[in-house]
């Protein structure tokens, strides 16, 4: 796999706008379609996904953003205008996801069906918007792993090699790995969710919770070959959320298969 190159999509005199952005916005109007056609499918009010979708994806990039400088405060503690340039990455993934969430549950608990069954429709949506939104990491050569010389490997420029690796120049494409088991991942809990009365095991809410189990899971394993980890105490920080988020994917489930399905 090539190196992408320029991070610049498209350059109109000073405005440039980036793969990165284009990746981004392409996975959201692909996720907010997809969980409206999904809802539409269970009977729910689509169209309520699309009210909300604008405060839910400006709140999962807060949460975003917020966490990873959180995380790098000793970057920006002098730098706050840094602190809200997004446009050469440094939005996390799990800030997005526990903000986001937070955000839709607190929009859609009034609406007509339960909360469970709406994050049922959601979680299908949020693993295809990380699956596309993966490809703006190739786009700014980040979010790669340790050395390989596999067929697929991603070539990353000299600038841009973490420390102690200069002498290597092809490296794990992790963000690939990730968007490819997204994708997997979207297409599992959308069958699940569309045909879930041949599931008798299955209650609603039962999908969400096992996005955040599979989802835990998947970066748990790749976080073993990042290079550009974050780290609280002695581990990468994506280790301790990933553990959360097993954790409550099982409780979700385990709680959610007691009770009868609303």
């Amino acid at each position: 796999m090539p190196t992408l190159g320029d991070p610049v999509a498209i350059a109109i005199g000073p405005i440039e706008i980036r793969w990165y952005a284009l990746f981004i916005v392409l996975g959201i109007t692909l996720a907010v379609w997809l969980a409206m056609w999904i809802a539409n499918q269970r009977g729910l009010n689509g169209e309520a996904i699309l009210d909300i979708a604008p405060v839910v994806v400006l709140g999962a990039i807060i949460g975003a953003r917020l966490y990873y400088v959180i995380l790098e405060w000793d970057r920006y503690r002098d730098d706050l205008g840094g602190a809200i340039n997004v446009r050469e990455g440094g939005l996390t993934i799990h800030g997005a996801i526990i903000a986001g969430v937070l955000t839709a549950w607190l929009l859609l608990r009034r609406q007509q069906g339960t909360i469970w069954r709406w994050f049922d429709c959601l979680v299908p949506a949020l693993a295809l918007g990380q699956a596309i939104g993966r490809w703006g990491n190739w786009a700014n050569q980040e979010a790669f792993g340790t050395p390989t010389t596999l067929p697929w490997a991603v070539t990353i420029d000299p600038a841009r090699r973490p420390d102690g690796y200069e002498q290597f120049s092809t490296f794990h494409p992790t963000f690939l790995y990730e968007s490819l088991l997204s994708l997997l991942l979207c297409t599992a809990l959308t069958l699940l969710v569309l045909h879930q009365q041949r599931f008798g095991w299955f209650r609603a809410g039962m999908a969400f919770g096992l996005y955040f189990l599979a989802y835990g899971v998947i970066r748990l394993f790749l976080e073993r070959i990042r290079t550009d980890s974050l780290y609280i105490g002695p581990l990468p920080a994506a280790y301790w959320l990933s553990f959360a988020m097993i954790a409550f994917g099982i409780l979700v489930i385990v709680l959610r298969r007691s009770p009868p399905q609303p």
